[in-house]
């Protein structure tokens, strides 16, 4: 049942804590993925080649997510 003294807009609203979240997936995707490539760099003693690697594929990854959750909240 909806509220009749609140306007519909027909648009879902997006919590701060929910902006939060995406901010926080954003940045952890990147860390996460440079991190790794870091660790392979120092195993694999091929620096700074899988740090960069990460960090791009860490960049797409991150994007991707937060064009998804665009796309949910629409």
């Amino acid at each position: 049942m909806t509220d009749p003294n609140k306007p519909s807009s027909g648009k879902k609203e997006t919590s701060p804590l929910a902006m939060a979240g995406a901010g926080f997936e954003f940045v952890s995707s990147i860390v996460f993925f440079v991190l790794g490539g870091y660790y392979l760099d120092e195993y694999l003693k091929s620096e700074p080649l899988w740090l960069l690697v990460g960090f791009f594929l860490g960049f797409v990854f991150a994007f991707y997510s937060l064009i998804k959750r665009a796309k949910e909240n629409e």
